[in-house]
């Protein structure tokens, strides 16, 4: 405990006990019902991460009023008494553990009851939007247009206010000791002190103290619902990132006139309308970790002892938070993405068991679904939005223990062999290489894929002291087990580099991206890349850090660019391609590579050729069919699997949950 002595501190605000200072930030799970209500499943997402040992378990995106708050399906209606039956039991299942329960609670404004927004055929803008290209993003958003959003009525503000002051006491009476009022990320209470947005002319617009009346008479009136013992968190975008939006000086000027209303103050950045900042609040693998605890840090220093101050932004390791709370900067972290890969990440840590930690990849799969209003779910943790299928993050034993041979080591091999052991399985793993880990250790090269090679090093070092025997170097054939008493065969044999048949394609000039970017092969100055997925737009992204020119060639239309990211990471990825100077041309095909360069074709059946000293294949993989066919007839068929990039080509996601999935049902 140490070696965390500042994360496990103690401490208590207002008689309320914080067992130490991590608090779980708020998420977007979409796991109540239709209606609004606390599930079974919403409680069993929360509950492992109070086990796991935070101080602050904060329920996110919760609406205060379910006709005109409302932003997106799967949220807590918190503007009905009926709410507070499911309140209880959340809060008893949290609090249990020694955690406090908190709430997130919300108004979309602007934002509301545009329900599945992302799905509404929204598309990167520029890097750095004018406001013109945001309000074109955001009437696409709403599918209507800035002038159509009407301006809110008094009586409506007055309803509003008590809207929050409402839902703050439903959760007092559930048992609650506190609440987040979401006043970050361009939501309501932001949208009224911005002056990006608000362009009233009566007492709710124009001058600073004008924009931020809202604010105040809201806090004004939840501190009279809830007393003065209970703590009241105000989450807050520390520089909005826009023209025209708020700044750091005008934020902490804010806050001085709001501290004696709150209790702690959580300190964001960014404003949703625009997609350019999304990779600042919700940030993925190609920043770095604790990306925004210096916004925080500076209004600690302005508030001083008058406010607890709690600092987030990609704070992935107890390690990161307690360098942060060792410098004094602030009082609180919170972090979401490391109790999504691991609930237990915390008590892990404490007991000197860092290695087994699951580590989260910042590939924001889970965010990215929460975007359209799906239930959540995790890239590396198959159990993450399925507690209840799996209660307590407990694999049932097999009623009978059975044979199982896994063949090849990647992501969804390693799962599910995983899995298989914990089972109570007999397994052994086969692997052509001489190591473990298949595609992944070509995946995992680039200096900015730090998070994915972190995974790769915990899932091999989990595979290798799971109990499983291994066979390395080991081409499998029906010789090989030949002498196996099987009752259950795992095919993973993953796939190969997909090479086109093109002229010029064996010239020595030309490579395939996973050489490339383990720089087993010497690149010249001016590079194409072929391919404009994930892989082949990280290839460009990393050669044209290297100081290289580079262009990125798309045979398919700008829909097909970043395949295979994420949503919320395709908006850092396109800013990336323009912040380096990547030249993208899309709707075009290699048709042959020459030693000068390329020639092309496009859409309307022009050509032209590109100069090049290089040329990178980012073409995608091929599934090794053929090897499939010859293992799948070794046992009979209804026992053999076909998992991983073996049957659909995908991502870590695909493969590990591939894996498990597999492997729960043998």
């Amino acid at each position: 405990m140490n070696k965390y002595k500042h994360v496990f501190s103690p401490i208590t605000i207002k008689g309320v006990e914080f067992k130490n200072r991590i608090e779980v930030a708020p998420m977007v799970p979409c796991m109540a019902s239709p209606e609004g209500w606390v599930t079974k499943e919403l409680i069993e997402f929360y509950r492992p991460f109070a086990k796991g040992g935070a101080a602050i378990v904060t329920v996110g995106d919760s609406a205060v009023n379910w006709t005109h708050a409302m932003d997106h399906e799967g949220q807590l209606n918190l503007g009905d008494d009926n709410v507070k039956m499911g309140l209880d039991d959340l809060a008893d299942e949290v609090q249990r553990y020694g955690a406090l329960i908190s709430v997130e609670l919300n108004h979309g404004g602007r934002f509301a009851n545009s329900m599945n927004l992302a799905s509404k055929g929204l598309k990167p803008v520029s890097s750095t939007p004018k406001p013109a290209e945001i309000d074109e993003f955001f009437s696409k958003l709403q599918g209507r247009t800035p002038a159509e959003v009407e301006e809110m009525s008094i009586p409506l503000i007055n309803k509003t206010i008590q809207d929050y002051a409402d839902a703050a006491g439903r959760c007092k009476d559930s048992g609650f000791k506190m609440v987040m009022i979401h006043g970050a990320h361009g939501m309501l209470p932001g949208q009224f002190l911005s002056p990006y947005v608000n362009k009233r002319v009566d007492r709710y617009g124009g001058s600073f103290e004008n924009r931020a009346r809202f604010c105040i008479e809201l806090l004004e009136a939840v501190r009279r619902r809830v007393g003065d013992k209970f703590i009241i968190e105000y989450r807050i975008s520390a520089d909005e990132l826009v023209d025209g939006g708020m700044k750091t000086d005008e934020v902490i000027q804010f806050v001085k006139m709001i501290k004696d209303k709150i209790d702690i103050l959580h300190v964001s950045v960014g404003m949703l309308p625009n997609p350019f900042t999304i990779q600042y609040m919700i940030q993925p693998l190609y920043v770095p970790y604790m990306l925004n605890v210096h916004y925080a840090e500076e209004i600690k220093k302005a508030v001083g002892d008058d406010l607890y101050v709690t600092a987030v932004g990609s704070v992935m390791t107890l390690e990161n938070a307690e360098e942060i709370l060792s410098r004094g900067i602030v009082d609180f972290v919170a972090m979401a993405r490391p109790f999504v890969a691991d609930p237990e990440f915390m008590r892990k840590a404490a007991l000197g068991k860092e290695e087994d930690i699951r580590p989260c990849v910042r590939c924001n799969t889970c965010c990215g679904r929460s975007a359209f209003f799906k239930k959540t779910r995790c890239a590396v943790n198959p159990m993450n939005g399925r507690e209840t299928k799996h209660l307590g993050g407990i694999v049932k034993k097999a009623e009978n223990p059975r044979e199982v041979a896994i063949i090849g080591a990647g992501p969804a091999g390693m799962q599910a062999a995983l899995t298989a052991m914990q089972r109570g399985h007999a397994v052994t793993i086969y692997e052509k290489e001489d190591k473990l880990g298949g595609t992944l250790n070509h995946a995992t090269d680039l200096e900015f894929k730090k998070d994915l090679k972190n995974y790769l090093e915990w899932i091999v070092s989990q595979t290798l002291k799971c109990g499983a025997k291994i066979i390395l170097n080991t081409e499998v054939t029906a010789e090989t087990l030949k002498e196996s008493k099987l009752d259950a065969l795992i095919i993973a044999v993953g796939a190969t580099p997909f090479i086109p048949n093109v002229p010029g394609v064996q010239m020595s000039h030309v490579h395939w991206a996973g050489d490339v970017d383990c720089k087993r092969v010497k690149v010249g100055q001016k590079v194409i890349v072929v391919g404009g997925g994930l892989t082949g737009a990280e290839s460009a992204i990393a050669l044209a850090m290297d100081g290289k020119e580079v262009t990125l060639l798309e045979m398919m239309g700008q829909e097909a660019l970043l395949n295979g990211a994420s949503l919320i990471n395709k908006f850092s990825l396109q800013s990336l391609l323009m912040k380096h100077h990547i030249k993208v041309v899309t709707n075009t095909k290699l048709e042959e590579i020459t030693e000068k360069g390329i020639k092309t074709i496009n859409s309307k059946f022009q050509w032209k050729e590109y100069e090049a000293d290089t040329v990178v294949l980012a073409l995608g993989m091929r599934p090794r069919k053929d090897k499939i066919e010859v293992l799948r007839h070794l046992i009979p068929e209804t026992e053999v699997y076909v998992i991983g990039d073996g049957h659909q080509i995908g991502n870590v996601y695909s493969a590990v949950h591939a894996g498990f999935d597999t492997a729960v049902e043998i």
